[in-house]
């Protein structure tokens, strides 16, 4: 845009126009990580600070707050026309709105398939009834043709989603949540390791591809990383390889709710009728406290079926069920001040892509973001010895205490 964009913007901002997309087969009503893309290319023309959205007759899905105007029907200013499956990196529409065309100028706009998906327009004219079609955007650096998506066929689907993926992992930097989880979120979202790209990313929008609400969800992956416990009382190999699954893909969604909570553009902190803080807020709340939970019930599970073996002396028993609670109970803790609100940090698990780094040793891309506690567990139950898994938590458990340590004393 370097050249055709002229310095300033109006008072008033540009207008976006959705048309219908008479060449679309893929769904274009069925959210696209959890919002539509008709809605989620609105909210970001309004924050970039579009003055009006306005949408033609038979849109598959009318967007909130939208005019809808016939066609023919007189639209002044400046604005951008494009389709409805269409959705547009943010930046691109903050510099429509910074610097605005002359009058006589307009633009097409190609997606990274060299279809035509948008129309900027210095003077948009009468509301019309097909794209226009004038030359090519010269592109901002930076800037270019896969930086917008246009959904046709399902096959399309999936860049849409990458680009959507993309923008929001920008937008979580500088979002204003709280610190460690805002991190979280970006580093899930940008896929900056092979874990994120091709386990956690491919996770996330299945999970934003379903129906179900984040706090549904929630409490599914609670009740699987729980049910590693009981699993793991039958004492097979089978039912104790399954009990190491079961904890690894509970703590492993529970992580990625915060991303899909901030995918999904819901509050990040709601309050109640009162204007007081909710105490449980999906997504957040008893994903933070899964981790913990599902650690106390596979060590009492675990130390219950090392102690009923027969062959074992009464003294080794008792240590192992010392240990073993001592264990449960630490996590326990953890997981009841998460829950409360309380300072967590304190039982909080060390961070091992930190302490590897401080080791000087290279974590492979693989393993960089993955629930390496988990992993490791799940590997030590392969081994079909309940002792292995038990000693890796075991281990995790004299790890929490690493914090409270160091801490320095309250101020």
């Amino acid at each position: 845009m370097a050249d055709e964009l002229a310095p300033e913007s109006p008072a008033g901002g540009p207008t976006l126009v959705l048309l219908p997309d008479p060449e679309a087969r893929a769904r274009l009503a069925a959210p696209l990580m959890g919002i539509p893309l008709a809605q989620r290319t609105t909210s970001a023309a309004r924050e970039a600070g579009f003055s009006e959205v306005v949408g033609a007759p038979g849109l598959a899905v009318a967007p909130d707050r939208a005019r809808e105007a016939a066609i023919g029907e007189e639209l002044s200013g400046p604005g951008l026309v494009v389709f409805e499956g269409t959705f547009v990196d943010p930046q691109l529409l903050r510099l429509m709105v910074e610097h605005p065309l002359e009058p006589d100028e307009r633009f097409s706009l190609y997606d990274g398939v060299s279809r035509p998906a948008g129309f900027f327009a210095g003077e948009l004219g009468a509301m019309p009834a097909i794209m226009p079609v004038s030359e090519e955007l010269d592109w901002p650096e930076g800037l270019g043709p896969d930086d917008i998506a246009r959904v046709v066929y399902d096959e399309d689907i999936e860049r849409a989603e990458w680009l959507v993926l993309r923008t929001e992992a920008r937008r979580s930097r500088t979002s204003g949540w709280r610190g460690t989880e805002t991190e979280h979120v970006h580093r899930s979202l940008a896929g900056e390791s092979r874990w994120h790209r091709e386990i956690s990313v491919r996770t996330l929008r299945w999970l934003a591809r379903s129906n179900l609400a984040v706090a549904q969800l929630e409490l599914l992956a609670l009740g699987v990383a729980l049910a590693s416990g009981p699993v793991a009382l039958a004492n097979t190999w089978a039912t104790l390889v399954l009990a190491g699954a079961l904890l690894l893909i509970g703590v492993h969604v529970s992580r990625l709710l915060a991303p899909l909570r901030f995918l999904r553009d819901e509050a990040m902190n709601p309050r109640d009728e009162y204007g007081r803080p909710e105490i449980w807020v999906p997504g957040d709340t008893l994903a933070g406290a899964t981790r913990p939970l599902a650690h106390a019930t596979l060590m009492v599970c675990l130390t219950y079926v090392l102690v009923a073996e027969t062959d074992r002396s009464n003294v080794a028993a008792l240590v192992l069920l010392a240990v073993g609670g001592v264990a449960a109970l630490l996590s326990l803790a953890h997981a009841r001040a998460r829950l409360r609100g309380d300072d967590a940090r304190v039982l909080e698990l060390p961070r091992s892509a930190a302490l590897i780094k401080r080791l000087g040793v290279t974590m492979p891309s693989w393993l960089q973001g993955a629930p390496l506690l988990e992993m490791a567990a799940t590997l030590g139950a392969l081994t079909g010895e309940p002792g292995v898994p038990w000693t890796v938590l075991t281990g995790a458990a004299v790890a929490r205490l690493w914090r409270w340590f160091t801490s320095p004393p309250p101020g």
